[in-house]
């Protein structure tokens, strides 16, 4: 289980979670991430990078305009950043997100039972009928210490601009 409380820079937390930084600036911007960064952010950056290019069929949106982030977007946010901590989360814990809620399965057991229906066929399932989207985030919890031992914890080094000298100072 990852640490809850190792801080991160805007730039590391993009690195792992495979974003531009920009992203994570403009989360921070949208409220989505606080300004200090925990290892849970990457995942929650992570999710919010592919739920932002989600738009449901009866809700169309224009893509050149901006958005205020969705209930249903804060809620498998949320969700995910609980996931993270949450002793009961596995390397099987999936998250589904459809247009009317959130659902979080931590075994293959949890997983089947929103997916197929009962034994006899006589009840749908909960996802039956229903457009959801499914993300692996146990997997990706679980990936977390690899991937931050391999990403770079520090701020890009700006470069200074060259200070440009007239050709009569020598």
């Amino acid at each position: 289980m990852p640490s809850a409380r190792r801080t991160l820079t805007a730039n590391a937390v993009a690195n792992a979670a495979g974003v531009d930084s920009n992203w994570v600036y403009r989360a921070v911007e949208n409220g989505i991430l606080p300004a200090t960064h925990f290892e849970a952010d990457i995942i929650v950056i992570k999710l919010h990078r592919l739920l932002s290019g989600i738009t449901w069929p009866d809700k169309p949106r224009q893509r050149s305009r901006k958005h205020a982030v969705d209930t249903w977007q804060l809620t498998a946010l949320n969700a995910a950043r609980d996931a993270v901590t949450d002793p009961f989360t596995t390397a099987e814990t999936t998250l589904w997100v459809t247009q009317n809620q959130v659902l979080v399965a931590n075994t293959r057991l949890e997983r089947a039972a929103l997916e197929a229906t009962d034994t006899h066929g006589t009840s749908a399932a909960p996802l039956d009928g229903q457009l959801a989207f499914r993300f692996p985030i146990g997997r990706w919890i679980d990936d977390l210490p690899s991937v931050l031992a391999q990403t770079p914890t520090r701020e890009p080094r700006r470069k200074k601009p060259a200070v440009q000298r007239s050709p009569d100072r020598a």
